[in-house]
């Protein structure tokens, strides 16, 4: 898919195309998946994430303007890849940055390790030259001799997919449950006793990636919503709090709170389940970018009517 060119990458981010509500979000949702599978590292360790996106992205430096390099707009027309996954394109009036229009994932299947690159909108544009600079980070740059102490090197990557992926809408159901597939950055409110700001934080950041797919909510529209999720049933009984360690290139470990598990939510799902089916294909929270807060949907029956005995 191509973004419009003639105002820039920034310009287009800044003015959206099309406004709507989250149906219309998810409508509008494009991204594009390139799936690895390297032979023998299934053991590697949660932070294997951070390792993944720091390698990424230097590798995707090779190839960078030098205004890029330096953290300045590309001046390249169109802009080189690193300016689109690495610099901040837009920071709104409330002070909250656009989020990069990516997510890495990984995890253990079996002896090997799956990694995905995830991809959104109008970056879609820059798919091929991402994937290539996420296999040569792996390749090149990722300290495996760290990361998988006497595993013998470099895992072989055996395999590679690239799928293009859009929503098809479905009737919302009365109760959903959220299963973390990793840990949910929990830094900020109390999710446990406030657990309706585990879907604020879906809907702020499925409003906000949706601009680059040339969409996004009103400030009204968005506020009512926000709003009316505490109207909503919660059962938190099989959330867990635990800690993530993001290790930084000066070899600082980050440590901040987060929430895994799975999260029960009863009630008019209506507005809020196209923005679950965002959060499936995008994660919630920060550092989602390397891969936390990725999420599975599961439909929950309702309990059967009580009935009176005889």
């Amino acid at each position: 898919m191509r973004g419009e060119r003639d105002t820039g990458l920034a310009g287009a981010l800044a003015v959206p195309e099309r406004h709507g509500d989250t149906a219309a979000l998810a409508a509008a949702w494009a991204d594009q998946t390139v799936a690895l599978r390297l032979a023998g590292a299934g053991h590697a360790p949660p932070e294997i994430g951070a390792h993944l996106r720091r390698s990424f992205l230097g590798a995707m430096g090779r190839a960078a303007s030098p205004a890029a390099e330096a953290g300045r707009p590309c001046d390249w027309d169109p802009p080189c890849a690193l300016d689109v996954f690495r610099r901040e394109q837009l920071r709104g009036p409330k002070g909250d940055g656009l989020p990069k229009p990516y997510v890495l994932a990984a995890w253990s299947d079996g002896p090997d390790l799956a990694v995905t690159l995830r991809i959104f909108g109008m970056a879609i544009d820059w798919a091929m030259a991402a994937a290539e600079a996420l296999v040569a980070g792996i390749g090149t740059i990722l300290p495996w001799g760290r990361v998988l102490p006497g595993a013998g090197g470099t895992p072989v990557i055996a395999g590679r997919e690239i799928g293009l992926y859009r929503i098809v809408a479905d009737p919302p159901p009365n109760a959903a449950r959220l299963v973390f597939l990793s840990p949910m950055d929990a830094t900020g409110t109390d999710a446990m006793a406030q657990p309706w700001t585990i879907l604020s934080r879906a809907l702020r950041r499925a409003d906000a990636l949706s601009r680059w797919n040339g969409m996004a909510l009103d400030d009204e529209v968005a506020a009512a919503i926000a709003a009316g999720l505490r109207d909503l049933e919660y059962d938190v009984t099989g959330l867990r709090p635990g800690r993530y360690a993001s290790p930084n290139r000066h070899g600082q470990a980050r440590q901040d709170p987060t929430l895994a598990g799975q999260l029960i939510v009863r009630g008019d799902l209506s507005d809020i389940w196209p923005v679950l089916r965002i959060a499936e294909r995008a994660h919630i929270g920060r550092h989602a970018v390397e891969g936390l807060g990725r999420i599975r949907l599961e439909t929950v029956e309702a309990p059967p009517p009580c009935t009176k005995e005889e």
